[in-house]
């Protein structure tokens, strides 16, 4: 029964330290987060930690990866619900809703692991890795969207789920800098529409 439970119990670690990781990286900003402050946080020891972690990046760089992963299914599900065919527009506000209960902790964490790239050359060749399998994800999440609303892109679906994402990143940054900024929702709910229609075609059309 040990030999079972065991990689269960570790398991249980691991998730309740990055689900801990991800208010204290929200907190207080990477740069300031120490073991200790995560293991407290938690309410398990160095010992645990380090049976599950090498260095504080290293969470960081797995509570991103485990949040981003929440917000591509939260997505998905929006999307694989969506029956309008006829409305890029209502596809993409049922996406966001999705989106909003945790979009700026996302953001945040998003954020800490671009500066930490920018710091460590090291860090930035692991986080490559971890940015191209959620970019595989997105994609796939692109590709169901256009089904749903009967359509099919004119660019590479891989270009179109960055120009997405793009767009969804920079008006989350408008907000983050000045809350009522306009911008951040004219963005999301007139200009994005637009992108996406303007990158596709519908689907009869395509098959022509």
């Amino acid at each position: 029964m040990t030999e079972v439970k065991a990689p269960r119990r570790r398991t249980n670690t691991r998730a309740r330290l990055l689900a801990a990781a991800v208010d204290v990286f929200v907190e207080r900003g990477a740069r300031r987060v120490t073991v200790d402050d995560l293991v407290s946080a938690a309410g398990y020891t160095r010992g645990a930690f380090y049976s599950n972690f090498n260095s504080v990046d290293e969470v960081l760089l797995a509570a991103f990866k485990q949040e981003a992963e929440k917000q591509i299914q939260a997505v998905r599900d929006a999307v694989d619900k969506h029956t309008d065919t006829g409305s890029s527009g209502l596809l993409i506000t049922a996406a966001l809703e999705a989106l909003r209960p945790t979009q700026d902790r996302w953001f945040i964490l998003q954020s800490e692991v671009m500066l930490q790239s920018l710091r460590d050359p090291d860090a930035r060749e692991i986080s490559a890795a971890t940015f191209a399998a959620l970019n595989a994800q997105l994609v796939e999440v692109v590709e169901l969207a256009l089904d749903r609303i009967d359509r099919t892109p004119t660019v590479p679906v891989d270009l179109l789920a960055q120009t997405v994402m793009g767009v969804f990143l920079h008006s989350l940054a408008l907000r983050t800098v000045n809350p009522e900024d306009p911008r951040a929702d004219r963005l999301l709910d007139e200009a994005l529409p637009q992108v996406l229609d303007g990158v596709s075609v519908p689907r009869s059309t395509g098959q022509r």
